[in-house]
């Protein structure tokens, strides 16, 4: 789908896999004959302007990276040289990423996290270790990774993180060996309060943890927020802090309205990290690169993103502005759960999901990895009771030994597997019975809504 919808004038590849190409498309064999001379006879030296096709300039497309698109057809952003090397320019002041830092390459190169990791590596002279598949998958092995390698800066998202502080927990001897400056994290919403494990075994400037939202459309990185032990203790909320300097950030309702703080609103970004657009897809770019009201000849990108101010000129990420499921008639923020089971002693990760693994049985779903010393977590669903109304209590719940991650290093929704019969019984919900959903339909038709829920009472 990505070479037909791109249409690249070549493909860059190898003789291993350039048999994997349709025989239509255009490419460079890097380790052919032909290029090897042909490199060989050019010499050492820069390329100069002459010898390309045409002018480089900082207009001209770095990269275009795909993301998933609701209509299920992903989509192009075109992303320019210029935008590239502002981000690194523009947050200078914060970072001071030199030649003596080291970076890992842990995410996938279809995720424009790894903008981040391979262009702060290598515009400043430093050094960039691949993280291997098996390493990235296993927090041990990437934990002895960073020992080993002394890396330096570590990107990574939240999901990922969580299952290396676990590792660090459980070999706390291998964690006295990093050396790590800085972890930034980025492509989820963090939660500060699930760090405090990790700065009761380290410093907090050893390494400094950075939370960073960004969005591919608007060139990786958008805010910047140092987090600390206390902000992890008493953070309400996942807090992304405050603009990239040459960014403009604008929070409005749906009128495109500035709303106050403590009100939430969705994010605009406008400024010279905004991308050109999506490849070939006009009308998509017309929705949501819209003209910026508040600077002439401006542009601004619609995030889709909910997000509040705070009095101190912070931001704090609500949620997607589609984030909502309804279950029986309930609306329901899944993060709302998710923070809740994160609160039993027991629970080192926790995911919720809603499943309809029977046509119109739609439910709750937890996923839970037990923390160090723990085989399981008895008892959830009453526990949660005791805090959670009814309707957002799961009605069944998995154990698992981990998460599983995407390659880009997010939760990956989709590999969470079913629960069975037991763990459906366990968690204590059974399906509506015929005189239930008579009653909750007549209901429905009385009150003039679209579904009545029940709760288990």
């Amino acid at each position: 789908y990505v070479l037909g919808d791109a249409a690249p004038a070549v493909t860059v590849t190898t003789r291993a896999l350039a048999g994997m190409l349709p025989a239509d498309v255009p490419v460079l064999v890097l380790d052919g004959a032909e290029t090897v001379r042909a490199c060989a006879a050019a010499g050492a030296g820069d390329v100069s302007d002459g010898e390309r096709r045409g002018r480089l300039l900082p207009g001209h497309a770095a990269y275009m990276i795909y993301t998933s698109g609701s209509t299920g057809r992903p989509k192009g952003v075109v992303v320019e040289h210029r935008s590239v090397v502002r981000l690194f320019a523009a947050t200078e002041g914060w970072f001071g990423f030199g030649r003596e830092d080291v970076w890992t390459l842990f995410h996938s190169y279809a995720f424009d996290f790894s903008v981040w990791e391979i262009g702060g590596a290598l515009l400043h002279g430093g050094r960039l270790v691949v993280v291997s598949p098996e390493e990235r998958t296993s927090p041990e092995a990437l934990l002895r990774l960073l020992v080993r390698e002394r890396v330096t800066v570590l990107s990574q998202t939240p999901s990922a993180f969580y299952q290396l502080m676990q590792a660090d927990a459980e070999h706390p001897r291998l964690g006295e060996g990093l050396v790590l400056r800085r972890v930034v994290f980025g492509g989820e919403p963090l939660d500060p309060g699930r760090l405090g494990g990790w700065y009761r075994r380290h410093a907090p400037d050893a390494p400094v943890l950075v939370n960073m939202y960004g969005i591919t459309e608007t060139t990786v990185h958008v805010t910047y927020r140092e987090l600390d032990p206390v902000l992890a203790a008493g953070a309400a909320g996942s807090v992304i802090g405050e603009r990239i300097p040459d960014l403009r950030l604008y929070v409005l309702d749906a009128g495109l309205r500035p709303v106050p703080p403590g009100v939430a609103g969705e994010l605009y970004v406008a400024g010279s990290g905004v991308a050109r657009g999506y490849w070939a897809r006009a009308g998509l770019t017309a929705g949501r690169f819209v003209a910026d009201p508040f600077a002439v000849g401006g542009r601004m990108y619609r995030s889709g993103d909910v997000v509040r101010w705070t009095r101190e000129g912070e931001l704090v990420f609500v949620g997607r502005a589609d984030g909502q499921v309804k279950v029986r008639g309930y609306r329901i923020e899944v993060g709302e759960v998710e923070s809740a089971l994160l609160r039993h002693p027991a629970v080192a990760q926790a995911a919720v999901t809603v499943r309809e693994d029977r046509p119109g049985d739609r439910r709750l779903v937890a996923y839970v990895v037990p923390g160090a010393g723990h085989a399981g977590v008895p008892g959830l669903r009453e526990w949660l009771g005791g805090f959670l109304p009814g309707y957002m209590v799961p009605a069944a719940q998995v154990t698992l030994e981990r998460l599983p991650l995407t390659a880009n290093g997010k939760l990956d929704r989709r590999a969470l597997p079913a629960p069975s019969l037991e763990q459906s019984a366990a968690g204590g919900r059974r399906p509506r019975g015929p005189r239930e959903e008579i009653l909750c339909a007549l209901f429905a038709q009385v009150l003039g809504v679209d579904e009545v829920g029940i709760d288990d009472g």
